[in-house]
């Protein structure tokens, strides 16, 4: 980043915070609240590493940096920091880069290839380590043993000090996460940033939204999935709902899911059009099952072997997901249809980002804005219903030609 657009984007951090706190200048009931429930927050988390110190013993001393990068979200956020992981690994090569996460299987999926040297549990203890890397669209450094840094990679440290100075004017983006992540991205859109960059602006490492961290797969371990999914010497797409397991579908439709009826007229057309290609849908325990897909594979599919399915796929098509972050990986070229999310945010280049005309970019305006339209919408006349199958098939049509 340049240094006026750096010195724009420190500033638009300053300004955002300023808003957050403006509800509480003149009330000592909202200020009391915001000041217990960060107090309640520190407490909690300092008696939990308590707890975990008297339980573990002293690690010993080794003649190379600790690193831990813990990375809070869904499959996509962890399939978005590979882009990070390899720069840390370009920039410190010495160092011991372990990851923490809620799910292991997902990490164990995302750096298969060894890009990491350990899985970590979420209830590490931060002195274990010299420098700790922590959470999503903000990412901060979470602790730091600048001594060890010192004599151990002294050349890191103008990038610790430029990625500190950065994160000092967005402190309360990590406050009140993940309820300030839409903000976030607004301010990262105007100085021409992303959803990645935001981990080289945040950490002062060089990276960019399309910056290339492909995922090594095993070919034969390939051609096993594919067999045994009867998908050999098969072509075939893949195509998503767009849904996070996550999602708490009971609320409500989940608003980055193309309507049913849409899904079905799209696989209509696209079959007179490729009949021999087979339509393949991939999905987790809170997607909808496509009797209409030529195979269906929601919850019949290890997380393992996700990466082995997109790789060989001409196609993905999906709503803005973590399948498409993970596809991004094994290179496969995606149809995305954007509608709270912004394109200009998450999308990538070599994919056919599609934005919704009417409405969209509602990305974090409220908690449940994954199966709530804000403005109350029926799911027939929400954002993502504003892309015609017809015009999904013409993006399609123009990937496989």
């Amino acid at each position: 980043m340049d240094p006026k657009t750096l010195h724009s984007f420190k500033l638009a951090g300053l300004r955002a915070g300023a808003l957050t706190r403006a509800a509480a200048q003149n009330s000592t009931l909202v200020s009391a609240a915001i000041g217990f429930n960060s107090w309640r927050k520190n407490t909690k988390t300092k008696f939990k590493r308590f707890l975990k110190r008297l339980c573990t013993s002293s690690q010993p001393i080794i003649p190379k940096l600790r690193v831990l990068v813990h990375i809070r979200g869904g499959m996509g956020d962890v399939c978005m920091t590979r882009v990070l992981i390899r720069k840390l690994r370009q920039t410190l090569p010495q160092a011991e880069i372990s990851f923490a996460y809620d799910i292991k299987s997902v990490v164990d999926m995302v750096f298969s290839d060894g890009l990491i040297d350990r899985f970590e549990t979420t209830d590490y203890l931060p002195e274990s380590f010299d420098l700790v890397l922590s959470g999503c669209h903000y990412i901060m450094y979470d602790y730091v043993n600048e001594p060890r840094i010192r004599e151990l990679a002294p050349q890191f440290l103008p990038v610790l000090k430029q990625g500190l100075a950065v994160q000092a004017c967005f402190k309360p983006f990590a406050t009140y996460t993940p309820h300030l992540d839409g903000q976030l991205a607004e301010i990262a859109i105007a100085h021409g940033g992303s959803r990645i960059t935001n981990l080289g602006w945040f950490t002062g490492l060089d990276i960019r939204q399309n910056d290339p961290a492909p995922l090594a797969l095993d070919a034969s371990r390939t051609e096993n999935v594919l067999k045994k999914l009867g998908l050999a010497d098969t072509e075939y797409i893949t195509i998503h709902d767009g849904i996070n397991t996550n999602t708490d579908i009971s609320r409500g439709h989940p608003t980055r899911c193309w309507p049913r009826a849409y899904w079905q007229e799209f696989a209509r057309l696209f079959k007179e059009h490729f009949p021999h290609v087979k339509l393949v849908q991939l999905g987790g325990s809170t997607s909808q099952v496509f009797d209409f897909a030529d195979v269906s594979l929601v919850g019949k599919t290890a997380v393992a072997d996700l990466p082995h399915i997109l790789s060989r796929a001409r196609l993905h098509v999906d709503g803005e997901s973590g399948m498409v972050h993970l596809a991004n990986l094994t290179q496969t070229p995606c149809v995305v249809l954007f509608g709270p999310s912004k394109a200009a945010y998450l999308g990538y280049a070599r994919n056919t980002n599609m934005e919704a005309p009417f409405c969209g970019g509602c990305m974090n305006i409220h908690k449940h804005w994954m199966t709530q339209c804000i403005l109350g919408y029926p799911p027939e006349k929400q954002c993502l219903a504003s892309i015609t199958p017809q015009e999904v098939l013409r993006a399609v049509t123009s990937k496989l030609y």
